[in-house]
């Protein structure tokens, strides 16, 4: 695959983010290689997790780990049950690939979609695009989300995601099997959180 249409510093950084997230042992490293990730791809906050097709036809978000998006947002997604709601969750349980939320977002223009959308630009989550793939083993879309406030997000940071997705996908899989979260969460059938608020994975 040819790289001419990359900066050097870019290709560096690049093959950094892999070295680390070959490294990954447990939630809290997935998390730093979010953080580290989104300088690259200038968004300002990052989330990853898994999901998957619930029983009843709905997405389910089944673990996630939490990379720096507003606390407060988080708490009042899960709470609320919005990855039934949420077209970035919808399409990405359908479709596994890169995509930017502006095309995405075109495609789902019902009232719950348009609510989650809403709500998600109060907390600065108004522009992003998410990288997702398809793990067979544990049966559940591996998802790499990164946004902000400004619409910065175009053709050039979806093939730097893609170029990065095989291996944050392998570092958030293998944490999922060795079950190593503490900075992670995992959730139920119906995306609420196992236990008591907030146990680790």
């Amino acid at each position: 695959m040819p790289f001419e249409d990359l900066a050097k510093n870019e290709l560096i950084s690049i093959l950094e983010l892999i070295d680390q997230a070959q490294r990954c042992f447990g939630p809290a490293q997935v998390q730093k290689l979010m953080v580290n990730a989104a300088g690259l791809l200038e968004a300002e906050f990052s989330v990853c997790g898994l999901a998957r097709t619930g029983t009843d036809g709905l997405p389910v978000v089944t673990a996630y780990v939490n990379g720096n998006y507003p606390e407060e947002w988080v708490r009042r997604y899960i709470e609320s049950g919005y990855h039934q709601k949420d077209p970035i969750v919808r399409f990405h349980t359908k479709y596994a690939l890169t995509q930017t939320w502006t095309d995405v977002f075109r495609q789902f223009e019902d009232k719950d979609a348009r609510q989650v959308v809403s709500e998600a630009s109060d907390y600065g989550l108004k522009f992003g695009f998410t990288g997702a793939l398809y793990l067979p083993e544990i049966s559940n879309i591996a998802m790499f989300t990164f946004a902000g406030r400004h619409n910065k997000f175009g053709a050039h940071q979806k093939r730097i995601a893609d170029i990065l997705s095989m291996h944050f996908t392998r570092a958030l899989a293998d944490c999922a099997r060795e079950s190593l979260f503490t900075a992670g969460h995992r959730l139920d059938d119906e995306g609420h959180p196992k236990g008591r608020e907030g146990e680790a994975w």
